[in-house]
């Protein structure tokens, strides 16, 4: 039997998820299939429900990674928890007279946000870290969703500060100095396979008033009209083609009823193009394919690729894995997701 502080059903909030999405378009990515890859619901955007397991949020943040590569990735959830996240919590601290107080008082704020996160302040020899302790199972989304909750302590303390403080040391529970160095810096002595992430915090940071105003929490407008616009549009109208087309941008245009020239300026206006819409449809059609268990050769030649090596190379460019490193990872993990 779980305990109360170990709950069966680990949650998080919807929102998390619906700004990495909104976010992800914002790098000219196709969200679709990165919400159907990591197992969020499709009507995410329509979601009425306040919490959503974890797990599909770990996938959508180690899927993000593979396809932004992680300087990107590491941009992305920064500006996610700066614009989204920490506008919504940042009222919460308003009481407090010191950042001290701040992070203590996060152990109430956090619990709001997620039920299996304990976070506290510890002071030994002298010195003050800021801890967060969860659950490391040792995969790949973990990895991804440690940088989001290294990152958001960082984003905590400058946003209440108004400074750029980083740490001088962290404490990380993984063992990829790389990732962080690519992320945060190489000014950060990192030091890895702790059982909790900590931060260093200097007392002349720990002492000072949080310096927290009304605009501080306010947070901005949806990045993405979901389902509204132009290229949501076109995607889900070619996407029933696209087995049995070679969508050239004629026959794509022919099929929407619109010139080329019409279809070309209107994807421009929303800083996309057609190239990008059908390598997104594509990647779609062959995950699907992938999902059903035909062979690659077959998959390749279904979508009107010369080879499979063309075919390979292709998928990789969109999706930053080779077709087979999708199927082992990925499609893998859903599988084991859906068998639970």
């Amino acid at each position: 039997m779980p305990t109360p502080q170990e709950p069966a059903n680990r949650l998080i909030k919807s929102s998390y998820a619906r700004i990495l999405v909104e976010l992800f378009r914002e790098y000219g990515e196709d969200p679709h299939q990165a919400i159907r890859d990591s197992g969020l619901p499709p009507d995410l955007f329509d979601l009425d429900q306040e919490f959503l397991p974890q797990e599909p949020v770990k996938r959508l943040l180690y899927l993000l990674g593979n396809q932004l590569g992680m300087t990107n990735f590491g941009d992305l959830v920064r500006t996610a928890i700066k614009q989204k996240s920490l506008p919504n919590l940042l009222g919460q601290f308003s009481e407090c007279s010191t950042v001290r107080d701040a992070l203590e008082h996060s152990r109430d704020v956090f619990t709001y946000d997620a039920t299996n996160v304990s976070v506290g302040l510890e002071t030994v020899h002298g010195r003050t870290w800021y801890w967060c302790k969860r659950e490391n199972d040792g995969s790949d989304p973990f990895i991804r969703s440690e940088v989001w909750a290294v990152l958001y302590a960082i984003e905590l303390v400058r946003a209440l500060t108004k400074s750029q403080w980083t740490p001088k040391q962290l404490k990380i529970q993984i063992d990829e100095i790389e990732l962080y160095q690519a992320i945060i810096g190489k000014s950060t002595q990192y030091i890895v396979s702790n059982d909790r992430i900590e931060w260093l915090i200097e007392d002349e940071i720990l002492d000072q008033q949080p310096n927290i105003t009304a605009k501080d929490t306010e947070t901005q407008a949806p990045l993405v009209t979901w389902h509204a616009n132009f290229t949501d549009q076109v995607f889900t109208a070619l996407l029933p083609y696209v087995r049995e087309h070679n969508l050239t941008l004629e026959n794509a245009a022919k099929l929407l009823k619109l010139s080329p020239r019409t279809l070309q300026r209107r994807l421009k206006e929303e800083r996309t193009n057609f190239r990008h819409i059908k390598d997104n449809l594509v990647f779609t059609v062959a995950v699907d394919m992938m999902s059903e268990e035909l062979s690659l050769t077959h998959i390749a030649s279904q979508l009107g690729f010369s080879d499979i090596s063309h075919f390979s190379r292709s998928f990789k460019r969109i999706s930053g894995l080779t077709p087979k490193l999708y199927q082992k990872t990925v499609l893998n993990l859903n599988h084991n997701h859906r068998a639970q």
